[in-house]
Order: structure tokens, then C-alpha cells, then sequence
């Protein structure tokens, strides 16, 4: 086996090894539709992307190795290639497929995640201002409950937020769902989320918004359906 073919199989067997370790790695921790589809195009992008990183880092180190200098070799050939068209034409054509691929599943990706279901199980009004976080939480059944310092809402509930701010810019984050949305004064921005798992997270402020934006910290209460 040449060398070059030796490079591209040690290539192809690390962007395979990546890409099943990726597949596993979050497997059993998502905790929401709008996660999973964020996820899964994070790594229809990242695995390519290291694919092709490594490609390029494989054949970079192949021409040093191959053509360095050394004794009788010393010359570069007499007649060398300046231009092949169809290399040329590959490498155009293969980046605008490969865009054009990310930019149809990031399409797809946003539709599941910036689409609001048009009838939601619980609708929360959510009022940001510092340096805390407040809910106006209207349940399937009629009931409300206003001003509530912790959301509470059960597993499989489609949740609709409705953003609001009295004061300053701040920024709606729970880690565990990767889920953030920017929450601006004058603007009710819309979101939505739909728990698959029971269990408590935090939601932070990712918005610097005053000397205690460090405490501007709430829950998110997940119960059994």
C-alpha cells in the first residue's frame, strides 16, 4: 500500500471513529425536540468539517514527506502541472454541494426549533428584570398562576414562552436544554420547549444586565407526566 493510500485509510478510519463516538455521546441526555435538532446539526456539520480538516492536514504532510529534499532528489521535475481542470472544477463544485447540503438541514433545524406548535399545552408569560425572573403560567386547564418565581410544568407539555423585559436587555438560558433566547425591552419574543425528561434545571441570564447578574438564576421544574 503506498503511502498516500496509507494516509487516506488512517483518515478515513479517525473521521469514522469520531463521528461513532459523537453519535453516542449524548444518546441518552436529550431533554427536549429543540436539543435533539440542534444536536444532531451540530454534528452533521462538525464531523464533515473535521473530515475535511484532516483530509487537508493528511495531504499537506504527504507533499512535505514526498517531495522534500534529500539526497538524489534534489530537482523538482523538469515539466511540472500548473492547472488540471478537473481538479479545479472538483473543488468548486464539492464545497457549493457541501454548503448547500448545511444550509437545507439548518432550514430543517429551525423549523423544529423557532416554530411555535399553534396550540400549546401551557403558556408562560416570562418577565425579566433584575435581577430576577418571574412567570405567568396558564395551565391546560384553565388555571393561572401569576407571578410564580419557579416554573413548574410536567413531561411531554408543550410549553409556550412569551419574553418580556422591564428594564434592561437580559437573555433567557437553561444549559440543560440548550435553550437561549435574548429577551429585550419593547419586544416579546416567542419560544417554545417540550420536556422529555422529569427533573430540576436552572435557568440563568446570559445577558450581563448589572453588578448581580450572577444571582439572576431561577428554576425550571419538570414533573412525571
Amino acid at each position: 500500500m503506498s503511502g498516500l493510500r496509507r494516509s487516506f485509510f488512517a483518515a478515513a478510519v479517525l473521521v469514522g471513529s469520531l463521528a461513532a463516538i459523537a453519535g453516542t455521546a449524548r444518546a441518552d441526555g436529550v431533554l427536549t425536540p429543540g436539543q435533539q435538532a440542534t444536536e444532531q446539526l451540530f454534528y452533521l456539520v462538525l464531523i464533515p468539517a473535521m473530515g475535511i480538516g484532516i483530509l487537508v492536514m493528511v495531504l499537506v504532510a504527504y507533499a512535505v514527506l514526498k517531495f522534500r529534499v534529500r539526497p538524489g532528489h534534489t530537482e523538482g521535475p523538469a515539466y511540472a502541472k500548473t492547472h488540471d481542470r478537473k481538479i479545479e472544477a472538483l473543488w468548486t463544485v464539492i464545497p457549493a454541494l457541501i454548503l448547500l447540503f448545511v444550509g437545507v438541514v439548518a432550514f430543517q433545524t429551525l423549523i423544529v426549533t423557532d416554530t411555535v406548535p399553534p396550540n400549546p399545552d401551557v403558556t408562560v408569560l416570562v418577565t425579566a428584570q433584575r435581577f430576577a425572573w418571574s412567570f405567568n403560567i396558564t395551565y391546560p386547564n384553565g388555571t393561572y398562576h401569576a407571578n410564580q418565581s419557579t416554573l413548574t410544568v410536567s413531561v411531554g407539555q408543550t410549553v409556550k414562552l412569551v419574553f418580556q423585559s422591564i428594564d434592561v436587555a437580559h437573555s433567557f438560558y437553561i444549559p440543560a436544554f440548550e435553550l437561549k433566547i435574548d429577551v429585550i425591552p419593547g419586544h416579546a419574543n416567542v419560544y417554545w420547549f417540550k420536556p422529555l425528561q422529569a427533573g430540576t434545571f436552572e435557568i440563568h441570564c446570559a445577558e450581563f444586565c448589572g453588578l448581580r447578574h450572577f444571582s439572576m438564576i431561577a428554576l425550571v421544574h419538570v414533573l412525571p407526566a
